[in-house]
């Protein structure tokens, strides 16, 4: 085992020594001094692949036709998300420049045992979810969990690395990594609640709202359906691990682990007393339009 802080050049440097590898996974790069840094350390030293983790908070801009393939806008709206763009354009370069053998590819939301639920709500990845389920808290979703999400689990992450490292049409290309699964947030939070036997309430939140609070959580507020044919044509591998089989082996999981540690969250948060009021408002003025 190599052990060294990638921020420390030097060190990472004299880890690696003179080895050579025939496969690098890099799954937590997200600053391009950093992928600059890895050409530099791993040029010459990677036989088959250079697989970069990236993400979907690339995609961006208009015009968007769903599902989203690989050559969609990447005018990202977040920091995150342009900080991996820019990452990718490292390795594009350096495929174009000096046959750099880099693979890309684009996960959305990841599911697995260790990982926690929850997406496009206020509360997003959420360690008291399963608590606030059972106990009969609503669940503030984006546009009342209208949104679409096309969660990919971890294991079918690992099989497209190894499936794009043994391809040679996958060289210097990005490719969606999005499971077989598109449904609405709503149907992910309903799945979960059905895994537990609890009752699921949901209040609307409108993106717009959340966007001008949570600048940088604009991509939890859009639709993130994707196409994976381009890494079927390329590498022939499909991910199959199916949405409900995921969520459960994450729920069975969290339930071994139990409660987190600290305070329960609120029963009632003014945020959800809040949105049930305007919900109300509006449905009486609805009611007044109709007669």
């Amino acid at each position: 085992m190599l052990v060294a802080n990638r921020s420390e050049l030097e060190a990472l440097r004299a880890a690696l020594g003179d080895r050579s590898f025939d496969l690098v996974l890099d799954a937590i790069l997200y600053r391009p001094d950093d992928a600059r840094a890895a050409l530099d350390l791993f040029q010459g030293r990677v036989w088959q692949r250079y697989v970069f983790i990236s993400t979907d908070f690339v995609y961006g801009g208009e015009p968007r036709h769903f599902p989203l393939d690989e050559d969609a806008p990447r005018e990202a709206l977040s920091g995150y998300g342009r900080n991996k763009a820019a990452c990718e354009d490292v390795f594009f370069a350096a495929w174009e420049q000096e046959q750099f053998p880099a693979t890309i590819l684009r996960p959305p939301h990841i599911l697995g045992a260790g990982g926690q639920l929850g997406t496009g709500s206020r509360e997003g990845r959420d360690p008291w979810l399963l608590w606030r389920l059972r106990n009969g808290q609503p669940i503030c979703l984006l546009e009342g969990g209208a949104l679409l999400i096309q969660p990919v689990h971890k294991t079918d992450i690992a099989r497209a690395c190894l499936a794009v490292a043994t391809s040679e049409a996958t060289r210097g290309r990005a490719y969606n990594i999005a499971g077989p699964d598109c449904v609405t947030t709503q149907r992910y939070y309903e799945l979960v609640a059905g895994l537990i036997g609890a009752p699921l309430t949901v209040l609307s939140l409108p993106s717009g709202a959340y966007v001008a609070a949570f600048p940088d959580n604009a991509p939890f507020a859009q639709n993130r359906a994707y196409s994976t044919t381009r890494l079927k044509n390329d590498s022939g591998f499909s991910p199959t691990i199916r949405l409900a089989d995921a969520l459960a082996e994450v729920v069975a999981d969290l339930d071994a682990k139990g409660v987190p540690p600290g305070e329960p969250p609120q029963t009632e948060t003014p945020l959800a007393a809040s949105l049930r009021e305007r919900e109300a408002a509006v449905e009486t003025l609805l009611r007044a339009d109709a007669r």
